[in-house]
Parts: structure tokens; sequence; C-alpha cells
């Protein structure tokens, strides 16, 4: 993650202002990936061109398709000004995921819409790592509904596993993604067993930046 600047916590900065996530409009959902930050601007201007297309009330109050660019671009400055900085929980979160991913555990943050499609994500994951000769033990993963709900709830689910057909050895994963995310100061609850799913609690909050296409 780099050199980033961590903020004290407190007031639920994404909710700060004019514009909002929100699952219930079109806007408000750009607005929820914009805070999630795992979307390159054009994927954001393709969603709310696509929002734009099957909303006619936004239609009717003159929204058009080549707005969409403008539009993203006022959603982005206002919630960096927002958020400009990174809250303990995201900072924590992150770094433990690049700290498990250098010692064996591929991750997936939201880069499925259904566990199937987030399995295929961190197996894509695993066959890069081992490419680069590089140790892969294990997974750990969550959802995009459990990204999206986790900027609404302060709550993230977070799934763990191995590359075996028994899963002898999922557990000991489970554990490791555990004591990394406590080692960061990251809230965790979790039973200590593999019928239940991590759950990261608190507020993750990160300014945007802009990604690769």
């Amino acid at each position: 993650m780099g050199c980033v600047t961590v903020s004290g916590g407190g007031r639920r900065r994404n909710f700060i202002g004019a514009f909002k996530p929100d699952p219930g409009t079109a806007v408000g959902r750009v607005m929820t990936r914009v805070c999630i930050g795992t979307d390159s601007r054009q994927q954001l201007i393709d969603l709310l061109r696509w929002e734009i297309s099957q909303d006619t009330a936004l239609q009717d109050a003159g929204m058009r398709p080549d707005l969409a660019a403008g539009v993203v671009a006022k959603l982005i400055e206002h919630h960096n000004e927002a958020v400009p900085d990174a809250s303990p929980m995201a900072y924590g979160l992150i770094t433990a995921l690049e700290e498990l991913a250098a010692d064996g555990i591929v991750f997936g943050f939201g880069e499925g819409i259904g566990v199937h499609d987030s399995l295929d994500g961190v197996v894509r994951a695993a066959e890069i790592t081992l490419n680069e000769g590089g140790r892969v033990d294990g997974y750990c993963f969550s959802t995009v509904a459990d990204v999206e709900r986790m900027i609404f709830e302060d709550r993230l689910f977070i799934g763990f596993g191995v590359f075996n057909e028994d899963g002898s050895g999922s557990l000991e994963i489970g554990e490791r993604v555990a004591r990394a995310l406590r080692q960061r100061q990251v809230a965790v609850e979790w039973p200590g067993d593999v019928d239940h799913r991590i759950q990261v609690v608190g507020q993750y909050e990160i300014p945007y930046v802009d990604l690769p296409d």
C-alpha cells in the first residue's frame, strides 16, 4: 500500500455530504464502488453509463451517457475531500492481505459476484504466484456483495480455504488469516472453525486512487 496517511477514526466519512453510497439509486451505487476503490475510473464511467441506460427517470432528468465521465469525476472529488486518508481498519486490512499474499495465502477482494466467481479469482491469483516462483498454501476471499455490504454495515466477511479436495489444512489457513488481521490491530470476530467465515469489524474508508484500466 506504500506510504499512506491514516486517520484517527470516528465519524463515517463515506456518508458525509450530498453524494452518499446508496444501493437504491444509480448514482449511489456508483458512489459505493468509489468508496470501495477497486474499479478503474473507466469502469466507473461504464457502470454509470449502463445505469443511465436502464433508468428512465435519470434520462427524463437530463442525464445522458456523455455526461457520465464528468459525474464520476465529481463523485471522486467529493469522496476524496471527505476521505483524504485511510481509516485504521482499511489500512490494517489491506496491509494484512498483502502480507498474507507474501506468506503464501492469496486473496480476492470483491472480485466475483458469488462464491464461485470469487474462487475463480483466487485460482488465477494462485497461478500467477506459482508462475512467479512464489508459494501458495491457501486462499481467502470476499465477494462483491461482501465488500459492498461492508460500506454500509462496517463488517466484512472473509472466506478461506485450501487448494485440495479434502480441505485438510483449511483451519490453519483461517487461523493465519485471523492472526494477521489482529496483528494489524483489525477487530476480528470468528469462533475459530471452518464452518464460519471470519468477520472484520470497522469502518472501511480509503481515498480513491486511479487504477489502470
